[in-house]
């Protein structure tokens, strides 16, 4: 099946064709091109009416902060290789983090090399990401991953200042959140991405593509909320924020936000951390 980012592709490859003289063919081929202009912006005027609001989202997708909760997510071998590879190239001690999450950590520990790591959750404790993170990295008993700030996670997608100080973030990581977020949270959750990291910073976010196939089906069937590519750009544009999209398997969609400017530190090189 025919996707709709393909769709709208085709609509843009042929739109610049008729600017051509196609003498015979051009007539018929711009009418077509209007029809289905005009459907696709009709139902994206209609998805749009729906789901702009928060409380839409909430109460006709059931999407709550206790669906948040139960989320029991699986992520496919070349997602998981994909995210480990842009932790592993934002590896900085100099910067810290952020960790936008709904119950699944199994990342997190990859960051604990960082000076702090801030948390935001609302459905795992403390305890459990130390054990983890002590059990990930074969530290000894004595250890203790004191790495860790866990703060509460806003369904609202903002990003309060007295939970994680602003202009202060290297890297900031948002998974299995987006999917289940109503336009006006995704517009929070963004605007709050430029506010917390700092000049240079870099937030990865997940989402899954209304316009491909199979999301656009989950949509349809009330499984996630609609968004697309176009709509992270326009986010990413009205927040001065570069975007970066990654299309890495059906279902899961990343972009990269970079806030302008060098990222820089005090520190003028990497901290040293010795062996236990």
């Amino acid at each position: 099946m025919v996707s709709r980012r393909q769709i709208k592709h085709a609509i843009k490859v042929l739109t610049e064709a008729c600017d051509e003289d196609f003498a015979g063919v051009k007539d018929e081929l711009e009418k077509s091109l209007n029809i289905a202009k005009e459907v696709l912006s009709g139902t994206d005027k209609k998805i749009n009416a729906l789901v702009e609001d928060q409380g839409k989202a909430q109460s006709v997708f059931g999407f709550t902060e206790e669906h948040i909760k139960y989320l029991s997510v699986t992520h496919p071998s070349a997602v998981k290789k994909f995210i480990e590879n842009w932790i592993g190239r934002q590896s900085d001690w100099r910067f810290p983090w952020c960790w936008l999450i709904a119950n699944n950590y199994q990342y997190v520990y990859q960051s604990v090399k960082s000076t702090l790591v801030y948390v935001l959750s609302n459905h795992v404790s403390l305890k459990e990401i130390k054990y983890y993170t002590n059990e990930k990295t074969a530290k000894t008993k004595r250890a203790n991953a004191s790495m860790f700030r866990l703060k509460p996670l806003q369904h609202t997608g903002h990003i309060e200042d007295h939970h994680v100080p602003h202009n202060q973030i290297g890297a900031l990581i948002a998974l299995d959140l987006v999917p289940y977020y109503s336009l006006e949270q995704i517009s929070n959750l963004i605007r709050s991405c430029k506010n917390v990291l700092r000049s240079g910073g870099q937030a990865l976010i997940h989402f899954a593509d209304g316009d491909g196939d199979k999301e656009w089906k989950e949509f349809i069937d009330h499984k996630i909320t609609y968004v697309n590519e176009e709509i992270i750009k326009k986010c990413a544009e009205d927040n001065d924020l570069q975007s970066d999209i990654y299309h890495i398997d059906d279902m899961y969609s990343f972009v990269v936000l970079t806030k302008p400017g060098e990222k820089t530190s005090v520190k003028s090189h990497l901290t040293k951390i010795t062996p236990l």
